[in-house]
């Protein structure tokens, strides 16, 4: 059976219809999810065997793991599914991974195959640097960036309000709108400028008293070069990235 281990590449690609159907990841989980997205390439046509030490995971996501923490994240990411809403009779389940193991410190895993369509092959998705996503702590921040860069093209999203706690599945003490902004919208919003290639911002819509949405603006972030020509040489593997008259 082909295996594959993780890579340098900190590049991952996500689906976004994925991104807006309903599946919640903590820090934990999302790290070592999003660090398995950067070993997928986009000619790849089906998942692998993904085969890496404790060492190694540790290295890519800068997070120490216990034996006991690691199969604790691994049977929780073993549970968790994917759901997508169409409307209010059709909907989809998926499972997220088939199985883990731990042998020899050695830990090998496989993405379930219902997820191929928003892994594999894709004609439109969400680029993400993982370098951008481990350093933000929250799960919200986390989730309220894909959200957004989905829509960077476009300049803003708008929200309900509602309709967003309840994507994010927040408890009932952040039901709350003040509680809601205090700690999921101001902190995404200083989360997502201070890590990612996003700048963003966000207005209230309230039509009367309560605030009902909110609209972000969306802009990029300044990048430094090095960032840009890494994104540029995952993207185009192996191919000319210039012309000249020498190169004829």
């Amino acid at each position: 059976m082909e295996q594959t281990s993780l890579t340098e590449r900190n590049y991952f690609r996500q689906s976004g219809a994925l991104l807006n159907g309903r599946l919640t990841l903590n820090k934990s989980e999302s790290d070592i999810v999003y660090a398995l997205l950067t070993v997928i390439t986009k000619e790849d046509e089906d998942f692998k065997d993904y085969k890496f030490t404790k060492s190694e995971l540790e290295r890519k996501i800068g997070v120490k793991l216990d034996t006991d923490q690691l199969r604790k994240t691994a049977r929780s990411l073993m549970s968790k599914v994917a759901e997508l809403k169409y409307n209010k009779e059709d909907w989809e389940i998926f499972s997220l991974f088939s199985y883990f193991s731990y042998k020899n410190s050695v830990i090998t895993c496989r993405f379930d195959k219902a997820m191929k369509p928003f892994y594999l092959q894709l004609q439109q998705y969400v680029l993400a640097d993982l370098r951008h996503i481990l350093p933000i702590k929250s799960e919200y921040s986390r989730e309220m960036y894909f959200l957004l860069k989905e829509r960077a093209k476009f300049g803003s999203r708008t929200f309900d309000v509602e309709e967003l706690m309840t994507h994010l599945k927040v408890p009932k003490s952040l039901l709350n709108y003040a509680d809601f902004k205090r700690k999921v919208l101001n902190q995404a919003k200083n989360d997502i400028i201070k890590y990612t290639d996003l700048k963003v911002d966000f207005e209230e819509i309230k039509p009367i008293r309560k605030v009902t949405g909110v609209t972000f603006t969306i802009k990029k972030n300044d990048q430094d070069l090095k960032s840009f020509i890494e994104l540029i040489r995952e993207q185009h593997t192996n191919e000319l990235l210039f012309y000249s008259k020498d190169n004829r």
